[in-house]
């Protein structure tokens, strides 16, 4: 995809991208930096600039066709820079989350290139849940017109690049995905995170990330803020509401974060109706599918990833994470 970028020389600067994968947990580690006094994160979240440049993204409209780009995509250098300008002089992370990065080709060469110094943080589900998660969350926001998850992945070679949103075996290519960010970046300055970990000891991946980053884990509490829920809506307006990005700006200036955060979690957790678990056979089938990518990433990352070609009854379709020692298992 072409970019359309434009030089970038002023003003505060990001050195932290978190850049997918998508529904794997970017948004639990955004929202943790967040409450870091000694990290700055951009609002929106995903701001995409670094992805698709000045001619930005058009967005499945849940009807086979586009629609443009949402107010969060940001489609001009000056805008881009400006998401950082509020950055105190003490807050030496600024940083920012678009999961397309990981994803669009061409995006880490683009990101070594205007910010070398910069660091890159990758986390990675089972791409078999990631994409079954992928569907019922484009289901959620009314971008996703097929209503059954293994019609959606037949349509997946017709659709175009403006549909990648929606192409969801693609999407969990990691190895081809993960190449370019490996060439482009010192060892050192890149950190890959499995969501296995964060489900499991969200404390210890808290620590993990924050010494990568060099700053104070202790300065933060990260209890209850883990939660990225997907599910059929029962009020859909109310919904669009609580995903509003134009709505939460305005009230972010009126209420702090962590106030907010709660606020959303209630009304999803009381809208929400689950989706149903992914059926067994198309769990097989993308068992199947991804055989060889998943032992070739576990070679490439040194990790023993075995445990994701195991046959499983069902996947989980969101991906909220108990708060450290809270027992929960709504994941």
């Amino acid at each position: 995809m072409g970019s359309g970028l434009g030089g970038i020389s002023h003003g505060a600067r990001p050195n932290l991208f978190i850049v997918g994968a998508q529904k794997s947990g970017t948004t639990t580690l955004a929202n943790w930096l967040m409450l870091h006094p000694q990290a700055f994160m951009a609002f929106p979240k995903e701001p995409g600039y670094l992805a698709f440049g000045e001619r930005g993204y058009r967005f499945p409209d849940g009807h086979g066709r586009t629609s443009p780009a949402r107010e969060w995509v940001v489609t001009s250098h000056g805008k881009y820079l400006g998401l950082f300008q509020k950055a105190r002089a003490d807050q030496r992370i600024i940083g920012e989350a678009s999961t397309w990065y990981l994803a669009v080709p061409g995006t880490a060469e683009r990101i070594c290139r205007e910010f070398p110094d910069a660091r890159i943080v990758v986390i990675l589900r089972n791409p078999v849940e990631r994409a079954y998660s992928a569907w019922c969350h484009a289901r959620r926001d009314g971008l996703e017109p097929i209503e059954d998850f293994e019609q959606a992945l037949d349509a997946e070679p017709a659709r175009g690049e403006s549909e990648f949103l929606l192409r969801y075996l693609h999407m969990g290519r990691y190895v081809r995905q993960l190449r370019p960010y490996l060439e482009s970046f010192p060892r050192e300055r890149l950190l890959v995170l499995l969501f296995d970990d964060l489900r499991r000891d969200p404390q210890a991946v808290w620590r993990r990330l924050c010494l990568f980053l060099d700053i104070d884990p202790e300065l933060a509490s990260i209890a209850g803020h883990a939660r990225n829920r997907s599910g059929i809506p029962r009020v859909r307006l109310l919904q669009s509401l609580a995903t509003s990005h134009r709505l939460k700006h305005h009230l972010l200036r009126m209420l702090p974060f962590d106030l907010l955060s709660q606020l959303r979690h209630w009304v999803e957790k009381r809208n929400l109706r689950p989706f149903p678990p992914l059926p067994v056979a198309a769990h097989e089938r993308l068992r199947n599918e991804y055989r060889d990518e998943i032992v070739e990433l576990g070679h490439l990352l040194g990790r023993d990833l075995d445990h994701w070609l195991m046959p499983s009854p069902q996947a989980r379709d969101d991906i909220s994470l108990p708060a450290p020692g809270s027992g929960s298992t709504d994941y």
